[in-house]
């Protein structure tokens, strides 16, 4: 598939990941987040395929390959994708969990919600986010295409910072718009939410604010546990706190 001439080239830190585990064990749909890759979830998948499951992270639609694909998808293009995979492992696997990192959390929800899987569990979800900003670009999308951002930076995994070049240090308004009505879809469907529910917060996450556990108590009607962590940054799933984030996840699938 090309889009204006760019070929799609995936690193292997940004291809869809395949963890096979205990043929009687549940499958586990892992989900990334917003312009992130199935890299930020693969060290919690190995833990999890450790405890016996089966894991599968996708790679969402335009992520991890090049701005011309990432600026062709939309919010449509992510939920399908994530609903269309959750959907091919129920015809696989007997019992089938979800969690999901940032707008991973937030399509999450939405899967919650539309099929009820048993358990689910957000890191971070993205219901909200610090910047408030976000709540003007569907109007602000038609005039302003990006704005320059702060760049991340990859010493410590070089490849993956050459496969994120064309998101790293630019906003894509069009996008984060994509983002912002996924957000009120899953805030406007959370009262349909039945799975047994876990989420996890950290309060030096930056991007997410804490007052996000406000708005899910006053919303999510269902059985919810809470991890809350002191020092890690917005990537729960790979940052300092990430061996309690893998051991509360465990203890709340296999409770």
């Amino acid at each position: 598939m090309f889009f204006d001439n760019y070929p799609i080239k995936l690193s292997d830190t940004t291809k869809p990941f395949f963890l096979k585990g205990l043929k009687t064990a549940p499958a586990i749909l892992l989900i990334h987040g917003y312009t992130g890759s199935p890299r930020e979830m693969i060290w919690l998948g190995h833990q999890l395929n450790e405890a016996g499951y089966n894991i599968y992270i996708p790679r969402l639609p335009g992520h991890g390959t090049n701005k011309n694909d990432f600026l062709a998808t939309g919010w449509k293009d992510w939920l399908r994708k994530v609903c269309d995979e959750y959907i091919d492992l129920c015809a696989m696997y007997e019992r089938v969990f979800v969690g999901g990192l940032s707008m991973g959390g937030v399509l999450t929800s939405l899967i919650a919600a539309r099929f009820n899987p048993e358990k689910i569990f957000l890191c971070a979800p993205a219901f909200i986010a610090t910047d408030n900003r976000i709540k003007l670009t569907p109007f602000l999308k038609f005039f302003v295409k990006k704005i320059e951002t702060v760049k991340k930076t990859y010493e410590h995994d070089p490849e993956y910072g050459r496969a994120m070049t064309d998101y790293n240090g630019v906003e894509y308004i069009a996008k984060t718009a994509d983002l912002y009505k996924l957000q009120k879809l899953a805030l406007k469907n959370m009262v349909f939410i039945r799975s047994q529910s876990l989420t996890i917060l950290s309060k030096a996450d930056k991007l997410v604010p804490f007052k996000v556990k406000d708005l899910i108590d006053n919303n999510l009607r269902t059985q919810n546990e809470y991890l809350i962590l002191e020092k890690s940054s917005h990537i729960v799933t790979n940052d300092v706190e990430k061996e309690l984030v893998a051991k509360k996840i465990i203890e709340f699938l296999k409770d």
